[in-house]
């Protein structure tokens, strides 16, 4: 670790309880209704010095200061803690909040008493089936124990989704969709590139989402960045885009207003404002296996 990285740890050490790491979450959107069924959390931590960094800044010192365990357990805590507030907020209301999706790390998916550590704090916040989602890479799953299919059973057990990220990456991808309980893949946004590029680009990322919805599960293309990518994409039935062209990702009170329907982001000042024709129903349809929809809808790009 060099010196740099290492004068990161203190406040690293204390980022966990003074409120400058953070989760900011970025919305994926139906590319049929424009509604918000679910978004991700994204890690950030707010430097006293440097300001709001990515975790590729700040993870290697994490990792080796032994405290990537730590940061996976806030993660994991934070998104079930604001998952809980979402539907707190919405109660009384007919609005469903989105799901909200997490990365679960290889290191959290093999160590002995995680799905006894998500029962519980699933349990404990009385989360609703289907309120988060799990997500792993497709690296992640194909490394873990042989026991993999079973523990993510396990886990779906408890009520969240499980869901596929990076989608077509790694060389197990097709065999990922047949041995594993799954509700969603999210396609890399790799071959978004490869779409734009050329016809046999295009091919691929339709055999792909196919494949994905025969076998009843939801697909999500990642780095969505125009109207025509947004618009091939629903031309080949992708259910869900998430990118820059719909919204980044945004810190808690601007992710509430998603979730709630009642706003959406300033892309010029990163703040919440109202947006008209939010707050409509848009589910994914129910043979895709998403067991939960969200009533937040986007400004109508495509």
């Amino acid at each position: 670790m060099t010196a740099i990285e290492l004068n990161l740890v203190p406040a690293l050490c204390a980022a966990f309880d003074d409120g400058s790491l953070q989760l900011h979450y970025q919305p994926e959107v139906d590319l049929r209704t424009g509604s918000v069924p679910g978004m991700e959390a994204f890690l950030r931590w707010h430097h006293p010095d440097r300001g709001l960094m990515n975790p590729s800044q700040f993870m290697p010192a994490a990792a080796a200061a032994g405290l990537s365990d730590q940061v996976g357990r806030w993660v994991l805590r934070t998104a079930v803690a604001e998952a809980r507030t979402w539907h707190e907020m919405a109660a009384g209301t007919a609005i469903r909040p989105p799901r909200l999706w997490v990365n679960v790390t290889a290191d959290q998916l093999t160590r002995p008493g995680f799905a006894i550590e998500v029962e519980q704090l699933l349990h404990g916040r009385a989360l609703p089936p289907g309120a988060l989602g799990l997500e792993f890479t497709e690296q992640t799953l194909g490394l873990a124990r042989v026991g993999v299919p079973r523990l993510l059973a396990r886990l779906r057990s408890f009520g969240p989704a499980i869901g596929v990220d990076g989608f077509g990456t790694w060389y197990a991808s097709l065999s990922t969709l047949d041995v594993l309980p799954l509700d969603m893949v999210k396609i890399d946004g790799r071959f978004l590139h490869a779409m734009q590029r050329d016809l046999e680009g295009e091919a691929v990322l339709a055999s792909i989402i196919t494949l994905a919805h025969r076998r009843r599960l939801v697909v999500t293309a990642e780095g969505v960045d125009s109207a025509v990518t947004a618009s091939r994409l629903a031309a080949m039935h992708c259910d869900r885009g998430a990118g820059r062209l719909f919204c980044p990702p945004v810190p808690t009170d601007d992710a509430r207003m998603i979730a709630l329907g009642r706003g959406r982001p300033n892309r010029r000042h990163g703040r919440s404002r109202p947006a008209s024709g939010t707050g409509r129903a848009g589910r994914a349809a129910p043979d895709r296996g998403d067991r939960a929809t969200g009533t937040a809808s986007m400004a109508a790009v495509i």
